[in-house]
């Protein structure tokens, strides 16, 4: 085997490690994390600014007799707001920095 490639365990030993719960998975690199940490600050930016802009529609709601005048406010700051509380859970499912 290579240096790179450690030799590889028995099935027995495989199977023994996960049922203890251990994971053998490679530590993420330093590039990877810092992505990792770049798309999950981008997305909570994104769903914070969605929220500002929902509470910026939401004092146009009240102050204009509870009546929707811009519907295209709201519709930006919930699929803002939906984006940024989703991007992080759907990039884990996914195992994209792995």
């Amino acid at each position: 085997m290579n240096k790179d490639q450690p030799e590889r365990r028995t099935l027995r030993q495989r199977v023994a490690d996960r049922k203890r719960g251990i994971d053998r998975k490679p530590p993420m690199s330093a590039s990877q994390k810092k992505k990792m940490k770049i798309v999950t600050l981008t997305f909570v930016t994104i769903q914070y600014i969605g929220l500002l802009l929902l509470l910026w529609g939401l004092k146009d709601f009240v102050s204009d007799g509870y009546v929707i005048r811009n519907v295209n406010l709201f519709g930006t700051a919930i699929g803002m707001f939906i984006v940024g509380r989703m991007g992080p859970l759907v990039i884990k499912a996914l195992n994209v920095f792995k």
